[in-house]
């Protein structure tokens, strides 16, 4: 476990962008609008810019790390309707190359790179648009359903992710549904008064080729198809992770208290893995590890000790601070908020039988590694 000086990593953790055994790669900011992509070198503790000039992104600037590439943006002279790069940066040799260019009024921001071929780009000139661009191709073409870049009006949030399943890319999505919106959604006829009014309204699969295929053609609606659905307010759908080349996810019924994990090997093979009923364990409350997807409950708990058990290995750790991750089978992590309202993040160290505290702290899992930005260890 690597513990380093906060202080000399110029970065919060909205910033970090890739993480390896011996350096972190992070978006250093200049301005509220200019920026560097950065490495910062564990052994020796020093900075390099990756990128040789300042880069500029006037609206939300969202670098993607792809295959050891960081995607990101560089604007010339915005007021002058100047021209908007999309560069690559290899994290390696620091090798930038221009993918394209664009020329166009108001403001690009890259919302999603889906592979090294395929980039969704936002347009926002007094309305919002999305286009796909194909970097081999060099074509972009409008993108009409809004589901893809997240103006739905209907949905709260939708969480989009490109997997690999039996060698195909697909796109899948986990949606949830806003309880506001939801009467307008009605009214409107989007949705139907059979459909959920809050929390995970289900999950959305479809493969890459179908849906570059859709936007090129100008499709309206994008033909997802629905591979869980729940029907009732406080069901959620939730995302645990990948394992041996398929998705796992769960479904919970809130009004039979009970939960469905599935086992997800393409679009169209669903297989029920195991069901739980939670009232069975009376637990005071579970969480799931979204790092090694594991579930965990709060099976008993004093001012002395927690008691908590792994359902998929029946596993039993008493230990006198909860957690909520667990990394590698060893680093057990705790965040909590600090006497002075600041937030706090504790590591145990299972092998070696060590806590670490951190003040002010905020810690991710990047690349598969624990980064935790702290300004000052307890």
């Amino acid at each position: 476990m690597e513990i380093l000086d906060a202080r000399a990593l110029p970065a919060d953790h909205s910033d970090i962008l890739h993480v390896t055994p011996s350096s972190i790669y992070f978006r250093r900011k200049v301005n509220a609008e200019q920026y560097h992509i950065s490495r910062f070198d564990l052994e020796d503790q020093e900075q390099v810019d990756l990128s040789q000039d300042v880069l500029t992104d006037h609206g939300p600037t969202r670098p993607f790390v792809k295959h050891q590439k960081v995607y990101c943006l560089n604007e010339h002279d915005r007021a002058n309707g100047g021209a908007t790069e999309l560069l690559t940066i290899d994290l390696l040799s620091g090798k930038t190359e221009q993918v394209a260019t664009f020329n166009v009024a108001g403001d690009l921001s890259l919302y999603w790179v889906l592979n090294e071929r395929y980039m969704v780009l936002l347009h926002v000139d007094r309305v919002t648009s999305a286009f796909l661009y194909d970097t081999k191709t060099k074509q972009q073409h409008l993108i009409h359903d809004q589901r893809l870049y997240g103006m739905t009006e209907n949905y709260r949030e939708l969480y989009f992710f490109l997997v690999t399943l039996q060698d195909v890319d697909y796109i899948v999505c986990n949606t949830r549904l806003d309880e506001f919106s939801f009467y307008d959604a009605l009214e409107s006829g989007l949705i139907s008064p059979e459909d959920p009014i809050d929390h995970s309204e289900g999950l959305l699969i479809a493969s890459l080729e179908t849906i570059v295929s859709e936007i090129e053609l100008g499709t309206e609606v994008l033909s997802f198809k629905t591979l869980l659905r729940l029907d009732g307010e406080g069901d959620t759908v939730q995302y645990l992770g990948e394992q041996a080349g398929f998705l796992i996810f769960s479904a919970y019924t809130d009004r039979l208290n009970e939960e469905v994990f599935y086992q997800i090997r393409d679009d169209t093979d669903v297989t029920e893995l195991e069901r739980i009923r939670w009232s069975d364990y009376e637990a005071f409350d579970f969480t799931y590890d979204d790092v090694e997807s594991t579930i965990f409950i709060v099976n008993d708990r004093s001012e002395q000790h927690h008691e908590v058990i792994n359902l998929r290995t029946g596993a039993r750790f008493l230990d006198r601070d909860p957690f909520e991750r667990v990394l590698r089978d060893r680093f057990y992590v705790h965040e909590t908020i600090g006497d002075d309202a600041e937030p706090m993040v504790t590591i145990f160290d299972a092998e070696r039988y060590v806590r670490h505290r951190f003040d002010d702290a905020y810690y991710m899992i990047v690349s598969g590694e624990l980064v935790i930005l702290s300004v000052n260890q307890l």
